[in-house]
């Protein structure tokens, strides 16, 4: 299964720097591996986020979120509650990510007072009724493993110059058959993300701004997600983000239930 993809939201990557003359010669795959990160926020510590989901006719409604995430080389930790409004206040998100594991998730719900595991064949599903999926809630861009990676003809994008690549699923196991990338070629960082389903369709859009440097990371603070066949949007807005150290006991399911 892929590496799961949830809140919101940071497992970064070394990137070595490159010079002009060897960035022009890089590779598709090698632009790929070179990704300054993989994931939204950093590698542990905790965020404060507002969360906007904006209905086809342009309607939002706003919610707000704390996670806790914590990473190694073992794998990743992620913890996400929301905070309000009060129907939703108390829920929570568990997920555990170990290299050579199936990804674990748990979302418990305050009305039934227990947690739920999600189930492997459930992953794909639409996160909270977000344009997220519950892997993509974390928005990991680690795509190495399940993606073949070909460079095509650089382009501008809002006056930024970027790499363009061109990503062919590996396998049918994957929930888009292509996924084009843009990567701010000063920063190796990526900027939007097409993805394709199976039939050719564009399906949804990332975009990723307000790049901001935290702790040396350089980490965007405002992240779109897109569905083009819906006419839907959710919004991530970082508010507060620090990179401390996280109680490894908040990513329990023992956790969940306080």
């Amino acid at each position: 299964m892929r590496k799961t993809l949830i809140l919101v939201l940071g497992l970064f990557l070394a990137g070595a720097a490159l010079t002009p003359t060897y960035a022009r010669e890089l590779s598709g795959q090698e632009i790929l591996d070179d990704l300054e990160f993989s994931n939204i926020l950093s590698a542990s510590g905790t965020a404060e986020l507002t969360l906007i989901t904006e209905n086809v006719k342009g309607v939002q409604r706003k919610y707000s979120i704390r996670v806790f995430r914590k990473s190694g080389d073992d794998g990743e930790k992620q913890f996400l509650e929301y905070l309000a409004p009060a129907d939703v206040r108390g829920t929570k998100f568990l997920s555990l990510t170990e290299k050579g594991r199936e990804d674990q998730m748990w979302l418990y719900m305050p009305a039934l007072g227990r947690e739920r595991r999600i189930a492997a064949h459930m992953t794909e599903d639409s996160f909270m009724g977000t344009d997220f999926t519950y892997e993509e809630i974390g928005g990991n861009l680690a795509y190495e493993d399940e993606y073949s990676a070909q460079r095509l003809p650089d382009e501008e994008l809002e006056g930024l110059s970027c790499y363009v690549l061109d990503l062919e699923a590996r396998s049918e196991d994957v929930l888009y058959a292509k996924i084009q990338m843009w990567v701010w070629k000063d920063e190796m960082v990526p900027l939007q993300v097409d993805f394709w389903d199976p039939a050719d369709t564009l399906k949804k859009t990332l975009t990723l701004r307000d790049f901001r440097r935290v702790e040396e990371e350089l980490i965007p603070h405002n992240v779109v997600m897109a569905d083009n066949l819906k006419g839907t949007r959710t919004i991530l807005e970082i508010t507060k983000i620090t990179e401390d150290d996280v109680d490894d006991e908040v990513f329990t399911v023992r956790y969940l239930r306080r």
